[in-house]
């Protein structure tokens, strides 16, 4: 047997070898199903903390649901935790606006904290958020394109079928047509570029002096309390500054007391 045969069988060997090792690897790993039914075990036993622990390394995985942030705020509601809680219904509210359970229990949750009212909102942004409690991004894009197209096959038709049955009610199917779907992607683009959460942050120490200025030498200006909604404007050093719903009250807080909306934000 030559030496190159030798190394090709050697290294054919090894890999198939590698193959085996890593499919006996990815057996073994617990699937997200498998994780998110363990810490759904550990929330029915009461032990609140660890159950959130484990919806957390399912997040940090890079697992995202509706149901996974709404099941890790109960955890950190029922283990008091109310700032942790507000963050991921919000989250879970984000991904799934129309679930009654998940407004209830931010609702529930606010309850606990500083109630903070918006004000100072453009229209654009007003818009936004009220097509926010109803609608996700994806579906108002799939919406958009779907009156796109039926806009489209109408306005076609008239324009190559002259001759076309009822052909004032399809003008007046294209003309509707066209103006919703004109009204579709103005809202897609409110959506878009007027989205609250996107410098959205939440409050998750228990209480927080909002100074003037990123250092603890500066004047208190107010303080706030785990839960409450805050705009992130600027970080500097572990400071970052935010403001109040409205942009009326700012100032600087400990960044470890302020976490994004946005993971990695």
């Amino acid at each position: 047997m030559t030496w190159f045969r030798r190394c090709a069988i050697a290294l054919l060997a090894g890999l198939g070898g590698a193959v085996v090792v890593v499919g006996v690897a990815l057996a073994q790993a617990p699937s997200p199903t498998d994780l998110m039914d363990e810490a759904n075990e550990q929330y029915e036993d009461e032990e609140y903390a660890a159950a959130a622990q484990q919806y957390e390394a399912l997040v940090a995985s890079g697992y995202e649901d509706a149901a996974l942030y709404y099941n890790l705020g109960n955890a950190y509601f029922k283990d008091g935790d109310i700032g942790r809680a507000v963050l991921n219904y919000l989250r879970a509210e984000e991904l799934s606006p129309r679930d009654a359970d998940i407004r209830a229990n931010l609702e529930l949750a606010r309850g606990r904290t500083d109630r903070v009212e918006s004000g100072g909102e453009s229209l654009f942004a007003s818009v936004s958020n009220a097509a926010r409690r109803w609608v996700t991004v994806g579906e108002m894009g799939v919406l958009s394109l779907l009156l796109w197209i039926a806009s489209a096959l109408a306005i076609g038709t008239l324009i190559v079928w002259r001759a076309i049955p009822r052909r004032e009610a399809v003008r007046n199917g294209a003309f509707v047509a066209s103006a919703a779907t004109l009204l579709s992607f103005l809202l897609l683009l409110s959506m878009l570029y007027a989205n609250p959460n996107d410098d959205s942050g939440v409050v998750v120490a228990s209480t927080v002096d909002v100074v003037s200025g990123p250092g603890e030498q500066y004047d208190r200006e107010f303080t706030l309390h785990s839960g409450a909604q805050v705009r992130l404007i600027d970080s500097r050093q572990g400071w970052v500054r935010i403001s109040l719903p409205g942009g009326d009250l700012q100032g600087w807080a400990p960044s470890v007391a302020v976490e994004a909306l946005r993971h990695g934000g």
